[in-house]
């Protein structure tokens, strides 16, 4: 990290060898530079005349000058080494006035040794050994004259080579009093001030600096008490100001940033943040520590390297006030590992100042909370935005309507599920309904993206099976003879649950609770990006499980943040969020065997409603009809050869027939009861042209095995997809 960054955080890690101590000792500080930060210091610093050069005279008169310009750092053995565009001006004084003789350019290169500057305790000099000339071809210059005549100021001018960390230091002596209640000004500077170098290395890929600083006493805090109801309040407050800072915070740097991959990355800290907010919020408050402080560090140590790489692409003028910010965002990391005795607070004040180094506009407060949706935040990351014109209409209201009766009248299907608790006369056709608008807006990212036609499907699937876990397909409930949105004791709102503090900005809170199809569009979004940009992305589908894996592992980020995607598979995880996981993927399992309706069980207790329903392929169904009868039927999900080629070979299926012709193998899976995939292939059997009916793709031999019961009386044939695949290529 950046040298004036890393010189602010040693005063306070100083402080961790004996922080219960209470004399004064000095205590040295390793710190690590990389290269390219040593040379914008270097340039910052320096470099600071036309084109980013620095100028010298090499004789009294200021005839004869050099100038250097874009310098570049490295290692040579034990040595730095220091590359920098050079070009010289030879001239004389005639009469007062500079006639010149001649030029050069060209590129010198010096080594030498990094010290700790005289009478200067936070300055770094570099004593040159040895410097060489190259002409502009990259020849080295061994006998230049030029050289040869100025060598000795040539070497006076090099040694005047130095980085001066002082200014580095001074935005601390306005932070730290904010966020250290127990500490005076007058001490803090005075601590501040004692900061020095002690000794520097040369490394490969930077230096090595040990700084010492002198610790003042530290006065030993008692922990805090249990929060009482007031304080809970006011915790709550805290929590909610410091996710407007981090969302402000993270809005800066996606906004300068044009990496997909960056952005991707603070999209994954803000959403895991407030998961853990979240969490923290409905959980115990009266261990004593400060949730603040926790999430701050915790989400700092993941914000850090990516605003590193994000400042590696700015100017100069958009670098600096990032520098400021993980300056002082380090500061109180650094803090906090001292331990209690140090008093640290991460406080509203603390916030907006940290919040000011990175956009001190006037007119924007970077802590005003918004419950309603952010565009800008929207764009940055791409969800939530552009909203479907279908759901634009009249604001939802929070007007409670009264349980209304089973015969309501007919509506269109958007304004038919909007407070709809159905009966357990209505209910199959409820779920129908349901499940019909889950794999519209399933289908509907599936179609505006170039997903393969195997990851579709289970996309299909972990809408089912998400709403199923989520809230059992409902977005209504009635209490005390009004219909209210489905609301958990987290935040979680409706179909999807989708948490109104995680996902604030994003979404309408006031939408979620009352439009079903927003909500579904919402979930939908949100489970598409983290199967996607995570699960896809980290080839969670290459694990032992396969296919399946993608829902597992969107759910679980769905559930946990997308820092959770791997949770399903580990071990180190808490018991509760393994039962999650665990419930989530039975329920996945009936949904692939197409048992989804079985979902009416937790609605109704009552197991006599149909669990299966007919399948018809991805974006084929239509729009909404009037309600069927409990005694409709379609057809059995049909696949053809395309399927069968993708599969994987080492799979198995059951084959089900051989027959003449192709409207007899369609006739025998029409008559099919069984939920699930038939397919049917076209094959020459002793010579003779059959049209070859099968069912199911299986992983095990055990789950084929099952399967063939429900075909008891045909005798089903549990083949290898590689083979049928075979017959199909020739």
């Amino acid at each position: 990290m950046i040298l004036s960054r890393l010189i602010r955080i040693v005063l306070f890690l100083a402080l961790i060898v004996n922080p219960l101590q209470t004399q004064a000792e000095t205590v040295a500080i390793p710190i690590f530079v990389h290269y390219p930060q040593l040379q914008f210091l270097m340039e910052r610093g320096m470099f600071n005349g036309p084109e980013n050069s620095a100028q010298y005279s090499l004789d009294d008169d200021g005839c004869t000058t050099v100038a250097f310009s874009s310098p570049q750092l490295s290692a040579q053995g034990e040595l730095l080494r220091i590359d920098v565009q050079t070009s010289t001006a030879i001239g004389t004084s005639i009469t007062g006035d500079c006639s010149n003789i001649a030029q050069w350019k060209g590129r010198t290169v010096f080594t030498g040794t990094p010290a700790m500057a005289s009478g200067q305790p936070l300055s770094v000099q570099f004593l040159v050994q040895d410097a060489q000339l190259y002409d502009q071809q990259d020849r080295l210059l061994s006998d230049n004259l030029i050289f040869k005549a100025f060598e000795k100021q040539f070497y006076q001018v090099l040694n005047q080579f130095m980085l001066d960390l002082r200014p580095a230091t001074h935005q601390l002596k306005t932070l730290l009093p904010s966020v250290l209640p127990h500490y005076s000004v007058e001490r803090m500077a005075v601590m501040i001030d004692s900061l020095r170098i002690r000794r520097i290395a040369v490394r490969p890929e930077g230096l090595q600096v040990d700084l010492e600083i002198d610790v003042g006493e530290l006065q030993q805090i008692e922990p805090e008490p249990t929060l009482s109801a007031v304080e809970i309040q006011q915790l709550e407050q805290r929590l909610q100001t410091w996710d407007v800072f981090l969302t402000f915070v993270i809005k800066q740097a996606a906004a300068v940033t044009r990496s997909a991959a960056l952005r991707l990355a603070l999209l994954e800290i803000l959403l895991d943040a407030r998961y853990q907010l979240d969490s923290t919020l409905v959980e115990n408050t009266d261990s004593g520590t400060d949730p603040v402080k926790q999430l701050f560090i915790r989400s700092w140590e993941r914000l850090e390297p990516v605003l590193e790489e994000i400042s590696a692409e700015l100017p100069e003028q958009g670098l600096l006030p990032f520098l400021s910010f993980m300056t002082a965002a380090d500061a109180l990391k650094a803090l906090d590992r001292l331990g209690p005795a140090v008093g640290l607070e991460i406080s509203t004040d603390g916030l907006r100042r940290l919040a000011r180094l990175l956009n001190n506009n006037p007119s924007v407060d970077p802590l005003k909370y918004m419950d309603e949706i952010d565009q800008e935040l929207q764009k940055l990351f791409d969800i939530g935005n552009p909203q479907d014109p279908s759901l634009q209409g009249e604001p939802y209201s929070f007007n409670l309507q009264l349980i209304r009766s089973a015969t309501a009248a007919t509506t269109t299907p958007r304004d038919r599920l909007n407070r709809w608790v159905p009966s357990n006369v209505e209910l199959e056709s409820y779920l129908l309904e349901i499940r019909k608008l889950l794999l519209e807006q399933a289908d509907a990212r599936i179609h505006s993206s170039s997903m393969a036609q195997e990851h579709a499907h289970v996309f299909r699937e972990l809408m089912l099976a998400t709403a199923w876990q989520e809230s059992c397909w409902r977005q209504y409930v009635v209490e005390k003879r009004k219909i209210v949105p489905l609301v958990s004791g987290s935040g979680d709102l409706g179909l999807l649950q989708i948490n109104a503090r995680v996902w604030r900005g994003f979404y309408s809170p006031q939408k979620l609770r009352w439009d079903i199809t927003y909500n579904a569009r919402a979930g939908s979004e949100i489970l598409f990006k983290y199967m996607v940009s995570y699960a896809l992305k980290r080839k969670e589908h290459k694990k032992v499980g396969g296919l399946s894996n993608l829902a597992r592992a969107s759910y679980s980020a769905y559930n946990g943040g997308p820092s959770q995607v791997s949770r399903y598979r580990r071990d180190d995880v808490r018991q509760s969020h393994k039962k999650i996981d665990a419930a989530f993927w039975e329920k996945y399992r009936q949904v692939k065997q197409g048992k989804e309706l079985a979902v009416a069980q937790c609605i109704s207790g009552d197991a006599s409603v149909s669990t299966t329903v007919a399948r018809p392929a991805m974006g084929t169904e239509k729009k909404s009809k009037p309600r069927r009868s409990p005694a409709s039927k379609e057809l059995p999900y049909t696949e053809n050869g395309r399927w069968i080629s993708k599969r994987n070979p080492k799979h198995l299926t059951l084959q089900l027939a051989a027959l003449s012709s192709e409207q007899a193998v369609k006739s025998l899976i029409k008559k099919q009861s069984q939920p699930g995939v038939f397919a049917y292939y076209r094959s020459r059997i002793k010579g003779k042209e059959r049209y070859v009916a099968i069912y199911g793709s299986f992983e095990t031999r055990d789950d084929a095995e099952k399967a063939a019961v429900h075909f008891a009386p045909r005798k089903s044939w549990i083949r290898e997809f590689g083979a049928i695949q075979e017959i199909m290529s020739q």
